[in-house]
């Protein structure tokens, strides 16, 4: 009896050390070589619209976003000037993957009709972001587009069928530069629509 129990004794003491040792190498060695996700820190906003500048943007973006928000600041708003920003702005989101953390880092979401979004994502994700490395420990090793410049080339009042019915909007369309041509898409039309105050893409 008194075997069985120093059996029993030895046995937990064991299963104690090996779960304690497994647990201080987890934190040790396994835990600290997965980084946190570095938070976006938010430069600049358009509050009654729902747009943000965050430290991740580029450049270029970052001029894209003052000309907008020029536009919108404006006593009365051109719709059209405002349609062609937000191309500029969504275009250079898109599709520069440069600042993009991981393959579902979506950009332009903002820009996107809130009924769409999901769809938006599944695609791109299926398309677009679906080659793109994780980056949170900042040594990513992985060539990427970045947009270097937007250029709209024609924005024309379109009736766009939305829900069954047709609806104003604008069609605008674009072309676009890489700081490095790597083969990827570089124009296209979009379709724009005004939902209370601000406009959405709806569809490329």
């Amino acid at each position: 009896m008194k075997n069985k129990i120093f059996y029993i004794t030895m046995t937990v003491i064991i299963l104690g050390v090996i779960s304690f040792t497994g647990y201080k190498a987890y934190n040790e060695f396994i835990k600290k070589e997965v980084p946190e996700e570095k938070k976006k820190v938010q430069l600049d906003s358009l509050e009654l619209y729902g747009y943000t500048l965050n430290d991740d943007a580029t450049e270029i973006y970052k001029t894209y976003f003052a000309e907008l928000k020029e536009v919108l600041n404006k006593e009365e708003v051109d719709e059209k000037e405002y349609a062609k920003s937000i191309t500029k702005l969504f275009i250079t989101d898109f599709y520069t993957l440069t600042n993009k953390i991981s393959s579902s880092d979506f950009g332009g979401l903002e820009f996107i009709h809130p009924n769409l979004k999901e769809n938006f994502k599944l695609n791109a994700g299926d398309t677009m972001y679906n080659h793109v490395k994780t980056n949170l420990d900042g040594k990513r090793e992985q060539s990427l587009p970045e947009v270097k410049s937007v250029e709209i080339k024609v924005i024309s009042d379109y009736n766009y069928t939305y829900k069954g019915a047709k609806v104003p909007a604008y069609k605008v369309s674009a072309t676009w530069e890489y700081v490095v041509d790597l083969g990827y898409e570089n124009k296209g039309d979009f379709y724009l629509l005004k939902e209370e105050n601000k406009l959405y893409i709806v569809e490329k």
